[in-house]
């Protein structure tokens, strides 16, 4: 049986390339739909570039804001960016983005490269499957020595 190998892991090893993306003048309605027909929990908001991305609305988002301004699925997502988005880089590590995440308190983080140009998406779920194959790994071979 082949022994895993164990290295130092790079973002590239769990980011999810598929993004779905909008601009800033996207209705929230079409926001929400693009969430459904994906599967997804949030939508990256790109820069009029629509390459960079300016902020992250998420499903909590727009639930959040159904309180203050009940017609919110007839704005614009504009109605709810805070500009305040925090990006990782395609050269971190995995344990680099896990620390980006938990000090920031998020969940999802886009990565771009060196011009700022969004690459993919890097999730707290997706590292957690990465980091339990790891464990599972190593498992793995602690019952292999274990039964020698």
């Amino acid at each position: 049986m082949a022994q895993p190998t164990f290295k130092p892991a790079k973002v590239e090893e769990v980011i999810e390339t598929d993004v779905v993306t909008a601009q800033a003048d996207t209705p929230i309605r079409t926001i929400v739909s693009s969430m459904a027909e994906n599967n997804v929990g949030c939508v990256v908001i790109l820069d009029d570039d629509g390459q960079t991305p300016i902020d992250v609305v998420t499903d909590r988002k727009v639930a959040l804001a159904l309180e203050g301004k009940p017609d919110i699925a007839e704005k614009n997502v504009e109605e709810v960016l805070t500009g305040d988005i925090i990006v990782g880089s395609t050269e971190m590590t995995v344990f680099e983005v896990l620390d980006k995440l938990s000090e920031s308190e998020i969940r999802r983080l886009p990565i771009v490269d060196e011009d700022d140009t969004l690459q993919g998406i890097v999730t707290l779920d997706d590292l957690l499957v990465f980091l339990g194959n790891q464990q599972a790994d190593a498992l793995s071979v602690i019952n292999a020595q274990i039964k020698q």
